[in-house]
């Protein structure tokens, strides 16, 4: 190996050590907002109010352009957060 690679692989993996940590505490959240979504869901049946919200879903993707302060692009961040509302939608629907 040539000198410095221990040290720079070291590094590398310290750094992927971060993300995993980052993922981790990612899913734990995500699953928790799914958790309330559920609840989101059980209200909106027993209240026989409407599932799909399009304007809840325009001032969440508004929120997170707000929230956002980069790196990533606000672009990225919407089609996550698009993602993460179809993925909830189908949550909320009744089986």
């Amino acid at each position: 190996m040539p000198a410095g690679s221990a040290d720079n692989a070291d590094a590398l993996d310290h750094l992927r050590r971060q993300i995993d940590d980052i993922d981790a505490k990612l899913v734990d959240l995500l699953n928790q907002r799914a958790r309330v979504v559920v609840e989101v869901g059980k209200y909106k049946q027993q209240t026989k109010m409407a599932i799909y919200a399009p304007d809840r879903e325009k001032a969440v993707l508004e929120k997170v352009r707000q929230l956002n302060h980069g790196p990533l692009p606000d672009r990225c961040l919407e089609a996550v957060y698009r993602e993460l509302m179809s993925g909830s939608f189908a949550l909320e629907k009744p089986l």
